[in-house]
């Protein structure tokens, strides 16, 4: 393998008082259901309601696609993103250090289920600091990534590192 392409991505992140709101929702409707013995009709369709806008809310933050910011490119000589507003294009040479963070590419547990928030990482020489999320869409991706990573700190004077569980 001579290259490695992906697609730079911005997961959303929903505020605070969103979460909060969907929680307290979630938690009121389901002790209206549930806890108390609540004659009124109103109050029991109310509280209903309100469980399942709050389960829905919470539910359906994972379903949030990511935001699709450019392209990440790696070949042998250089590493180019692409973003919509401006290209940036690195020399491997230059490169200090360049490492994964791998999280997984679909788990209902962490993030996202549309993909997950992986991020590549690099420092120039001359001490600069780079961390872009990538998108991996499944294990042949991320074996690919980490092949080509390893192939490239292997021939280049760039140290390699990992986080999370990469094997780099």
């Amino acid at each position: 393998m001579t290259s490695f392409e992906t697609r730079v991505v911005k997961t959303w992140d929903p505020s605070v008082f969103l979460r909060g709101v969907f929680l307290v929702l979630l938690l009121a409707g389901s002790s209206v259901i549930s806890f108390f013995e609540v004659k009124e009709t109103w109050l029991r369709i109310s509280g209903s309601l309100a469980f399942i806008i709050g389960l829905l809310g919470a539910l359906s933050q994972s379903f949030i696609r990511p935001k699709d910011l450019g392209v990440l490119k790696i070949d042998k000589t250089i590493l180019k993103i692409d973003l919509a507003d401006s290209e940036k294009v690195f020399s491997i040479p230059e490169l200090r250090e360049i490492g994964l963070n791998y999280r997984g590419y679909a788990s209902f547990w962490k993030f996202s289920l549309l993909w997950n928030k992986n991020h590549i990482f690099f420092t120039t020489l001359s001490g600069e600091k780079y961390d872009y999320e990538i998108v991996l869409e499944n294990k042949q991706k991320k074996e690919e990534l980490q092949e080509f990573l390893t192939k490239l700190g292997n021939a280049n004077t760039i140290r390699s590192k990992k986080f999370g569980n990469a094997t780099l």
